[in-house]
């Protein structure tokens, strides 16, 4: 008895099984589905097997090692097509083969041996012991099996690596499988596909957020809403290869609170502050030393007497220092100082950096915004010069403490204010509680003393703020 080859009542062949890699085949097979209703699943694999044998010369090698499609004992084109046309075909006309669960889709099923020459990443014959059971592989389903066959057509070459996306959001993942597929289906139309698609991003950070740029204007054109915080949107980045007597994979992950604070940056709102913030954090092997012209937005880059000017839609797919720290889970606070000091930004993307990245208490930042307005107010030019130098100079929370209270708690006594500026509550919960960083606290107040200096136009003179990434903690 034959199986059911109709793709649509066999939903293991696209259903989310959150496995990132069965699930972006299953993708490609829903988007080939939409396109092609008239093939089954062998006439869709035999499709997709022309496109890597005929279009890309049988170069799927970062995905499966000595599969049908790349081994080499297979000379012809043909002798591809037809040993992995057999291969599915034997597979879903088998009805002899060991039945149980299948370690992927979780469903009671036939089940084949998944070695590296049929998925992404499992062991191989010669390494049995990598298995449960000692068996010849992971055993899987047909479905789980076929999905795998559908991965290069929704992958990307990034960086000598193939990169996926999966997420907690069926939808976020799919979309990045969608874009991709069509982006290949469109090249081979026009006779431009050679092999996989390339990405133009010269890092595994650049492609995330160019993908959450592409998430974002997508889910707003099918919701018309901007990200609300509790959706907790997250994401990982399958940066990998199944190449030869090398295979690795690299994890990049973007937690639920880190997409909606990227989100938040493009809101209109604040979205024009945030890229110019971004802009100038751009780096390129290429053109070592450019210079970001915020004025233009480009990149400016001198050599042999000759200027060359990079326009945004270039420079963006370079390495940018603020979203590796991101990535890296490093802190970019020290980052927003330095660029306070001279350029007008809403204090409200640091906000919500430290309340939603760094989990900072909202009375926190309320009080130190309530310093920074005494600080401005209680000194003149002379004396915000010195408080700032004061402040960029503490080097452990007993310096930043006896600022605070000698330059802000103490001046404002003298003022015989009727309240305190800080009280014994405000102090112990939320300016220096255990959980909290002196560090922090000293650069949001820093941040927020530049950002009222720009409201109010207030000209100092040039101030040169340490470089250190992290100062001198106490011990």
């Amino acid at each position: 008895m034959k199986h059911d080859l109709n793709i649509a009542n066999n939903k293991w062949l696209t259903h989310p099984t959150g496995d990132a890699f069965a699930d972006l085949g299953g993708y490609v097979i829903k988007t080939l589905h939409h396109r092609f209703p008239e093939k089954n699943i062998l006439e869709l694999i035999e499709y997709v097997t022309k496109i890597y044998v005929d279009k890309w010369d049988a170069k799927i090698n970062p995905f499966f090692l000595n599969s049908p499609v790349t081994q080499n004992s297979f000379k012809t084109p043909e002798s591809k097509k037809e040993k992995t046309r057999l291969y599915f075909e034997n597979m879903f006309n088998d009805t002899t083969s060991l039945k149980g669960i299948c370690s992927i889709t979780g469903q009671p099923n036939q089940l084949f041996p998944a070695t590296r020459k049929n998925s992404i990443l499992t062991g191989s014959g010669k390494f049995i012991n990598f298995h449960h059971s000692f068996t010849d592989g992971i055993m899987l389903s047909k479905e789980a099996i076929t999905r795998f066959h559908f991965v290069p057509l929704g992958g990307i070459y990034l960086q000598g690596k193939i990169a996926l996306i999966q997420s907690n959001n069926p939808a976020i993942a799919e979309l990045f499988a969608v874009i991709n597929c069509n982006k290949n289906l469109e090249a081979i139309a026009k006779g431009a596909s050679e092999g996989i698609l390339k990405s133009p991003c010269k890092s595994a950070g650049t492609a995330i957020f160019r993908f959450i740029d592409e998430a974002v204007i997508d889910i707003k054109r099918k919701t018309d809403q901007h990200i609300h915080p509790r959706a907790n949107n997250a994401l990982t980045l399958y940066h990998f290869t199944n190449f030869g007597a090398s295979p690795e994979v690299t994890l990049y992950q973007v937690p639920g609170k880190l997409f909606y604070f990227y989100t938040f940056t493009q809101t209109p709102a604040v979205k024009k502050d945030w890229n110019a913030f971004i802009n100038s954090h751009y780096y390129s092997n290429d053109y070592k030393k450019a210079q970001y012209q915020k004025d233009t937005q480009q990149y400016q880059w001198s050599q042999k007497n000759q200027e060359t000017f990079i326009e945004e839609a270039d420079y963006q797919t370079w390495s940018n220092q603020i979203y590796n720290k991101l990535i890296d889970g490093k802190s970019i606070l020290r980052d927003f100082v330095r660029w306070s000091v001279d350029n007008a930004f809403q204090f409200k993307i640091v906000e919500t950096y430290q309340t939603y990245i760094q989990n900072m208490k909202q009375e926190t930042i309320s009080k130190i915004n309530q310093m920074a307005e005494f600080i401005l107010r209680a000194n003149d030019k002379r004396g915000i010069e010195k408080a700032i130098k004061a402040l960029n100079g503490a080097r452990n929370s007993y310096q930043l403490r006896r600022f605070i209270i000698k330059d802000i708690v103490a001046k404002y006594y003298q003022e015989k204010n009727e309240e305190a500026i800080i009280t014994v509550e405000d102090y112990a919960n939320y300016l220096f509680p255990d959980t909290s960083s002196w560090q922090e606290i000293r650069d949001v107040l820093l941040i927020a003393i530049f950002q009222q200096l720009h409201e109010k136009d207030i000209e100092l003179d040039k101030l040169q703020l340490e470089n250190e990434e992290e100062t001198e903690q106490e011990s």
